[in-house]
């Protein structure tokens, strides 16, 4: 591995598929949780991209009595088990200092400063906190999905801690061959007992701590106290593999659903890579291969849609091009389609975990999902966010509402996610922000 190539992030693969980001090294650079009932609990995010119209997008009716908008109508069949928050504003995105995507991409879960390190957030994000809290007996502490690929682009927006991101898996054959891949070699092999076979495998970060001893010798020896923390990272990471989890009564092989040839990338996705995803993911839930998440639609800049049967990008380059110029389109519907699309695919997520059998109730009984996307609207804004909570958390929260939160900005939010898992945090991200938990209940 040379010098100049790890000057860009860089992802060393050990046996299995694991795949571990090495730390940002300057000398490298180019020179240019609460239980309840005994239920596990979760959490899980979903993010979609450029924003929505935000104007035609929160509901009507009253704050117990909600009226979905068209754009919201896809939950109507899981309204009951969903929370709309309005008017809530990520003030952490317009210091940042970069452009319109790269400032909501890298602040939207970490509400955190430019570090001035590649322009990567002082992190870390709400996720990776919630997944350190709970400590889950699972094989992962986390999954992140990046359906359109695994390149986020400009929206590096995990981290597990300042200045440390969390890279995505953007295959889903490869995710399926990860986690569920030993799945039918045995009919007879339980999850938990399958769990505990690979826990007897040999040390499947090998490989990678050998190329990292290699790198170590290119470093600084700044960086080398850097990369030798990395390795004990590492060897956490490797102990996290060896556990078992808590299957449950759903558990079994997913279906992967894709079409024959199916390759993924970053220039197109499609609807099936979505829903495979979708499922890979409640069922990595259900087998307890772990209790934090992350969907995260990759590909902002130029997918078509073709599967729904829109005209996009009509007239202009690409999607980006085109819903930056939104107010110069007269007819909204073909804009319109795509954002209730990611709407449908939300509400079939929710139907998912409704359906999904986990202790004493479901998989959604029992967890946190937050969806929302890096800004508001098209043109960079980062005020009034789409924001959409719903499971219920074991009733830390109440669902079939819509609850105007104006004033109330993205850290605070997500201090009031770390109470519902028993935390006692009064800040998130930028103190200056952030002014103790939000009041929503």
């Amino acid at each position: 591995m040379s010098t100049r190539n790890l000057g860009r992030r860089q992802f060393l693969r050990g046996a299995g598929g694991i795949t571990v980001a090495l730390p940002f090294l300057e000398s490298l650079r180019p020179r240019a949780a609460r239980a309840q009932g005994g239920n596990p609990q979760r959490y899980l995010q979903f993010m979609h991209v450029q924003g929505t119209l935000i104007d035609e997008w929160a509901p009507s009716g009253t704050v117990d009595n909600p009226v979905l908008s068209p754009i919201l109508s896809p939950l109507e069949p899981v309204k009951d088990n969903i929370l709309v928050v309005s008017n809530i504003s990520n003030q952490a995105a317009p210091d940042f200092g970069v452009n319109g995507h790269v400032n909501p991409g890298r602040t939207v879960f970490t509400c955190a400063n430019n570090s001035g390190n590649n322009n990567l957030a002082d992190g870390p994000s709400i996720d990776q906190i919630i997944a350190d809290r709970m400590a889950a007996p699972t094989p992962n502490k986390s999954l992140q999905f990046g359906i359109g690929g695994a390149n986020p682009g400009e929206y590096v927006g995990l981290y597990a801690g300042p200045q440390d991101p969390v890279p995505l898996d953007g295959s889903p054959q490869e995710v399926f061959d990860n986690l569920f891949g030993d799945f039918g070699n045995d009919p007879d092999l339980q999850p938990t007992a399958l769990q505990r076979l690979r826990a007897r495998r040999e040390s499947v970060l090998d490989t990678v701590l050998d190329q990292l001893d290699s790198t170590m010798a290119k470093a600084s020896a700044t960086d080398r106290q850097v990369l030798e923390r990395h390795a004990d990272k590492i060897r956490e990471l490797e102990i996290q593999l060896g556990n078992s989890g808590n299957a449950g009564a759903g558990c079994t092989e997913p279906m992967l659903g894709l079409p024959g040839g199916y390759e993924p990338n970053n220039d197109d996705f499609d609807g099936d890579s979505s829903r495979a995803f979708i499922d890979l993911m409640v069922m990595a839930l259900a087998c307890d291969l772990t209790r934090v998440g992350t969907l995260m639609y990759t590909n902002y800049h130029s997918p078509n849609f073709p599967w729904l049967g829109v005209n996009v990008p009509g007239a202009y380059g690409e999607w980006h091009g085109m819903v930056h110029d939104i107010d110069n389109i007269g007819d909204l519907s073909d804009v319109r389609a795509v954002y209730t699309w990611y709407m449908e695919e939300l509400a079939y997520l929710i139907e998912q975990l409704a359906l999904m059998p986990d202790g004493d109730g479901t998989l959604l009984d029992h967890m946190l999902l937050y969806s929302t996307a890096e800004m508001s609207s098209p043109n960079h804004s980062t005020n009034r966010m789409p924001i959409i909570l719903a499971g219920g958390l074991d009733g830390a929260f109440q669902t079939g509402r819509h609850v105007d939160l104006d004033g109330t900005r993205t850290g605070e939010l997500y201090v009031t996610f770390l109470s519902w898992f028993g935390a006692d945090d009064t800040v998130f991200g930028r103190p200056d922000i952030c002014s103790g938990p939000s009041p929503l209940s």
